[in-house]
């Protein structure tokens, strides 16, 4: 039999370990409601960021006439103002496919198509079951030996959630301004579409969600909610993984356009590669550096101009966390040869090393090259080959034509709709996508306690409030650019659209405030007579107040401006 002081010891330390227990589950229900909260705040987020994959994946199907994918991200019922008022996706399907495929997939070789969507504003619905969006949308419509039309307009959409996929309900389209490629410069349509949004919505993009889940009338355990807050940990991190491998991109965008070797090639992993068209494979951060200088010395000269614009970006990070995959428009415009004028398509990858991402490799597929003044109908140039003077360290990986003929780049991403790959057109480039073997996400760590379980939540709590952070800085970004339409201009005229472009955002580890960087390309004159082009970059901080997001500061450089027609031929 113990003793007396022993037996008192055990029953202190027995009565103190109930109360501990006691006290942790007297904690949980309160967990359990906050963890609630962070699942609805996570849906919602991820809401967003699923209607952009969605709008992005339409820009990059109808440029390369996949009309059976395109169509596959309406709903059965859905209402569009196309020619005739399309509706429901069989309509839709069957109006692209006869009067633009021309009764097949793909386009025929002379056309051109892209439809480059950026700029987007998007608004969730409280019950998170709709939404509405506003985008800008740059076309390039024509072909050789025929005619050349820029067409620059605005998307209102509206969006559903149908079982558990986000689908278009609703598209309506409006150009903005339109002109011919040989024409004194743009013309205003007239048309006005007004905006879904308010000032409101578009500083708290992310409605607040009352948690109307049921009372299931089972006492949560600590081990039902550590599992919950890790899974919602791993969904945060991949948020921030599309953002920050969005953010490299685009930085690295433009370290291009200034020419900074140096910078640019320093986003590479050490054993990246960068491939350029039919120009071969440079193999090594060290390769890609050379391999640069055959663009010109570092650093842009005077009346020189590199402009090297990223647009719809599709970004799928692997579920571990550990690689990322872009797809994704880039836009050309240089001095090069008097002036040029080329677009096309890149599939790159990422590596994170160290917690920082790297690009690991580039894979530039040009569509199209031209003469600036000239135009798509009246220029096309071949693709260039590798350098002689730089040569490369192995041959293109690829062989084919570029416009007037037709090619597919190989997509690395599924429809976000049907989860299926892509329906490429026959006898188009397109190659196997190899099975990828990333490893499932790790489990997060144990949450022993109240308290680890506490601290874990907050964790993930701000890794979720600088996702959502992201989106919020650009909707407030795009917007501006939305209330800028009908702005005097400083170069004059009476037309005037400001398009924002390529934002690179910054957030705080906090999630409250976030520095943002953005090209812009604005499109003014007079309607039907001189026009212009004007470009520079926005340097700007947001913050959050109360939950609403507003500009704390923001400034605008301009970097160039040229004349309708011959554009940046001709730049000042």
């Amino acid at each position: 039999m113990p003793s007396k002081p022993i037996l008192v010891a055990a029953l202190a330390i027995g009565a103190w370990s109930m109360l501990a227990t006691a006290q942790q589950a007297d904690r949980l229900p309160a967990l359990e409601k906050r963890v609630e909260r962070l699942q609805s705040q996570m849906e919602s987020v991820e809401s967003v960021r699923a209607i952009k994959r969605l709008q992005y994946a339409y820009g990059h199907y109808v440029e390369l006439g996949l009309w059976n994918d395109f169509a596959d991200l309406f709903t059965e019922d859905a209402a569009t103002n196309y020619q005739q008022g399309a509706r429901g996706k069989a309509a839709v399907r069957k109006l692209f496919f006869e009067q633009v495929g021309q009764g097949k997939l793909g386009l025929s070789e002379g056309r051109i198509y892209p439809h480059i969507l950026f700029q987007p504003v998007i608004t969730l619905a409280p019950d998170g079951r709709t939404a509405k969006g506003r985008w800008r949308i740059l076309a390039m419509l024509g072909g050789y030996g025929g005619s050349a039309t820029w067409y620059s307009g605005v998307y209102e959409n509206e969006y559903v959630l149908e079982n558990g996929v986000w689908k278009i309900s609703v598209l309506h389209s409006e150009p903005k301004v339109t002109a011919a490629y040989t024409a004194a410069g743009w013309r205003d349509s007239g048309a006005h579409v007004p905006f879904h949004y308010t000032a409101a919505s578009v500083t708290k993009p992310i409605p607040d969600v009352a948690n109307t889940k049921a009372a299931s009338g089972t006492a949560p355990s600590l081990t039902s909610l550590g599992r919950s807050v890790n899974q919602l940990a791993q969904r945060a991190a991949r948020l921030n993984d599309q953002a920050e491998v969005t953010n490299v991109l685009d930085t690295f965008g433009y370290a291009v356009d200034r020419k900074l070797w140096d910078q640019a090639s320093g986003l590479f992993a050490n054993d990246g590669t960068m491939e350029l068209g039919l120009q071969g494979v440079y193999a090594g951060k060290a390769s890609i550096r050379r391999a640069l200088d055959q663009f010109g010395p570092q650093g842009l000269r005077d009346g020189e101009l590199n402009d090297h614009v990223y647009l719809q970006t599709l970004v799928s990070v692997a579920p571990d966390g550990r690689t990322a995959k872009a797809r994704g428009v880039e836009l050309i415009m240089s001095s090069t040869a008097g002036g040029e004028l080329s677009e096309g398509v890149f599939e790159n990858t990422f590596v994170k090393l160290n917690g920082a991402w790297k690009i690991q490799s580039v894979h530039f597929y040009p569509r199209m090259i031209v003469d600036a003044a000239a135009g798509w109908a009246k220029s096309a140039k071949p693709a260039p080959g590798p350098s002689k003077e730089f040569p490369p360290d192995r041959p293109p990986t690829a062989s084919y034509e570029i416009y007037p003929k037709f090619a597919v780049a190989p997509f690395h991403f599924d429809n976000p709709v049907t989860g299926k790959p892509p329906q490429y057109p026959d006898g188009v480039l397109s190659v196997a996508r190899p099975a990828t073997s990333a490893a499932a996400p790790a489990s997060g760590p144990a949450i022993r306690n109240a308290a680890e379980l506490t601290a874990r939540l907050a964790e993930v709590e701000r890794s979720l409030t600088a996702a959502e952070a992201y989106d919020a800085a650009e909707n407030l970004i795009g917007a501006y650019g939305y209330g800028r339409d009908d702005s005097p201009s400083a170069e004059g005229g009476t037309l005037f659209a400001s398009q924002i472009l390529q934002p690179v955002i910054d957030v705080a580890p906090d999630g409250k405030s976030a520095k943002v960087r953005a090209r812009r390309l604005d499109l003014g004159g007079t309607s039907g007579g001189p026009g212009y082009w004007s470009a520079g970059t926005f340097e700007g901080q947001v913050a959050s107040e109360g939950g609403v997001w507003k500009f704390e500061m923001l400034r605008s450089l301009p970097t160039w401006s040229a004349p309708y027609p011959g554009g940046w031929a001709r730049t000042r």
